[in-house]
């Protein structure tokens, strides 16, 4: 966790810092987004979601861009089964949160009109709220001892998390302030405070996903380049 708030404090100052040298209106990004996972067992445990956010990309005329904003973003996971105990654990593991995402990125920006872009960096999870629903199982080793089996819904904090990523989209020109840009990504979100209750159960500690973002950018800069 600590290391977590001191990377966090260190990105935030060195992002801040280049962002005050820009003097133009940075470019505003609104997207939409859906994610497919890679590498997973789907038989056994596998999670989609998707999510939203509104970016500022500075220097975005130049060829080298900032990109930093807020993205809410929704993860459905599911676990065939949980081991809890030696006689009990959960079967049909279900939860269900919400991340504020904090992205820090670089973009490499190529072409005249129709745009493409090269980008990397990292995104900075901050769990907001959630839950998990499961089938849960206990059974008694004393004689006439009760067994339980039940449907159970817990409140679910979620996981401040580091997301490596790497995209590669284009943009397409629609007026002289308005483009339309598609960006596929990829990211490997690596999650903190994962409770692990025996081996393999710890799937929600990181997720290999492609994402695909669909937006919108708007540049406000009364000089157009």
């Amino acid at each position: 966790m600590k290391r977590f708030t001191t990377f966090f404090l260190v990105g935030f100052i060195g992002m801040h810092t280049l962002v005050c040298a820009q003097s133009k209106i940075p470019t505003f990004e609104l997207h939409g987004s859906a994610n497919h996972p890679l590498n997973n067992n789907s038989e056994d445990r596998t999670f989609y979601g998707g999510g939203f956010g509104a970016n500022l990309v500075f220097r975005d005329a130049h060829i080298l861009s900032l990109k930093t904003g807020l993205e809410a973003n929704f993860f459905h996971t599911w676990n065939k089964s949980i081991t809890l105990s030696h006689m009990s654990g959960k079967s049909d593991v279900h939860s269900k949160f919400w991340n504020l995402s904090i992205p820090l990125m670089l973009r490499l920006h190529l072409g005249e009109r129709v745009k493409f872009f090269l980008e990397g960096g990292v995104y900075l999870g901050i769990p907001l709220t959630g839950n998990t629903t499961s089938e849960y199982h206990s059974y008694s080793s004393y004689p006439g001892g009760t067994n339980v089996n039940e449907t159970r819904t817990e409140k679910f904090e979620g996981y401040f998390s580091v997301s490596p990523a790497v995209s590669l989209g284009v943009i397409f020109p629609v007026s002289q302030r308005i483009d339309l840009y598609l960006r596929p990504e990829f990211l490997f979100q690596k999650n903190f405070n994962v409770q692990v209750y025996g081996p393999g159960s710890d799937f929600n500690s990181h997720f290999r996903y492609l994402r695909l973002c669909l937006g919108i950018r708007i540049n406000l800069n009364d000089e157009i380049e």
